[in-house]
């Protein structure tokens, strides 16, 4: 008795060589697209092309489509006025001295009787300790200390405190 088999095609060498003949006629029908009688980017095709003398049709590149303005970026807005707060002359001042000239801070901590506020900019955090000269007497700002909120570049108190201040008034 003869056993027949059914053979099939080789699917090892057909489907590979049918891949690469896709993405060709793909590659060719994407090159056709962007020709160079193609638009640029943000034109419109409204010259169609004039017949010369010879016959011959003459086409020109169009003029790329202008971006609408923005109303915001006509009207100016005027500069909020901004008169730095000299980090020396906070020294010595009260909370309630201390928060009239560069505004309310974001987060209070303290022990005991030592308090540290701490404000904050977009890149910098300034903190502002409290202490009492002597016990029993209200607080007063004693030391201040800036630092960069990413990374460990320097950043002087006076940077960081002109940074606050801009920001309290942009808030408002």
């Amino acid at each position: 008795m003869i056993a027949l088999t059914q053979s099939s095609p080789r699917t090892d060498v057909t489907r590979p060589f049918g891949v690469i003949l896709l993405l060709a006629a793909i590659a060719m029908g994407l090159s056709a697209c962007g020709g160079g009688s193609s638009v640029p980017p943000g034109s419109t095709n409204t010259n169609y092309g004039e017949l010369n003398t010879k016959g011959n049709i003459t086409t020109t590149q169009p003029e790329a489509r202008r971006r609408p303005e923005n109303s915001r970026s006509r009207t100016t807005t005027a500069a909020i006025p901004f008169k730095p707060v000299p980090n020396a002359s906070l020294k010595g001042l009260s909370e309630p001295e201390v928060e009239a000239k560069i505004g309310e801070p974001e987060m209070i901590r303290g022990e005991g009787d030592i308090r540290v506020w701490q404000y904050r900019s977009d890149q910098c955090s300034f903190d502002a300790f409290f202490a009492p000269a002597t016990e029993g007497a209200p607080r007063e700002l004693r030391h201040m200390l800036a630092r960069m909120r990413r990374g460990n570049q320097p950043i002087t108190v006076q940077d960081c405190l002109d940074q606050v201040v801009k920001k309290n008034l942009a808030r408002g």
